[in-house]
């Protein structure tokens, strides 16, 4: 049975580690594992203006956010399309807010207070609003 819309929203608003794909500076495909928020249709995701992914980022936006449930029945959902920076979103309180959607209230709220990223100058919140969606079942 295919995917309906509600079931791709449903599982985009879950609390799943997703995998995000750029394209280095050779052409290769790199993935990492990132927390990500769904808001208003784009994933929000949050990282160092240092790492790897942003690098990739900056010198080619074309990325994708592969989100995928663990149990069954299987499910996933990639999204392709640009990856840009997300101007006018703090960082800090969407570490939080990420914080709590993956860790719960008490183990967010800590991991956000122990955290030193958040300097506009080291960090960044990027988001990816998918040009495509594939819908797959397992």
């Amino acid at each position: 049975m295919a995917m309906s819309d509600a079931d791709v929203e449903a599982l985009l608003a879950g609390a799943h580690i997703a995998v995000l794909a750029t394209v280095d500076s050779k052409g290769r495909p790199h993935q990492a594992p990132i927390w990500y928020l769904w808001r208003d249709g784009e994933a929000l995701m949050l990282t160092d203006r240092g790492s790897k992914k942003w690098r990739n980022i900056l010198a080619n936006s074309n990325a994708s956010l592969c989100v995928d449930t663990k149990t069954p029945p299987y499910q996933a959902v990639v999204l392709h399309g640009e990856a840009s920076e997300a101007s006018g979103i703090d960082y800090k309180p969407l570490l939080r807010e990420a914080a709590i959607h993956y860790l719960g209230e008490e183990a967010g709220n800590q991991y956000a207070e122990g955290s030193t990223t958040g300097d506009p100058a080291s960090s960044v919140v990027f988001r990816l609003k998918p040009s495509r969606i594939v819908k797959l079942m397992g």
